[in-house]
């Protein structure tokens, strides 16, 4: 059963998230190993360096506002598409009929997916 647009769309965000930390800390470890190289005294190694530094610095931008940009995916559709995360548990009369509101939710967007 295909999961519906919304979760595919996510997951590949997320996905493309995960790579970008990848990026960030192989870049992050280049430039460690540079900075090793620069310290031996090998100033040819200078201009590796920054292309690494940068490198690290946009990857990791790109990661943090994609990962803003699910965050707020996230706040908007909780309740709607997605179950609450946080029930009040002092209201334990509305606990129940949130949640039943939530699978009825679910139940149809499963039917329509379907």
């Amino acid at each position: 059963m295909p999961q519906p647009e919304f979760i595919q769309e996510r997951l590949k965000s997320l996905n493309t998230i995960d790579d970008l930390l990848l990026a960030t800390l192989l870049h992050a470890s280049q430039a460690v190993g540079t900075i090793e190289e620069l310290k031996r005294g090998n100033e040819n190694m200078k201009p590796q360096f920054e292309n690494h530094a940068r490198s690290f610095y946009n990857s990791l931008e790109e990661a943090t506002v994609g990962l803003r940009r699910e965050i707020k995916h996230l706040d908007e559709n909780v309740g709607t598409r997605l179950l609450p995360i946080n029930v009040n548990k002092r209201a334990t009369g509305q606990d129940n009929d949130k949640i039943r509101e939530q699978f009825d939710k679910l139940e149809n967007e499963l039917k329509e997916s379907s």
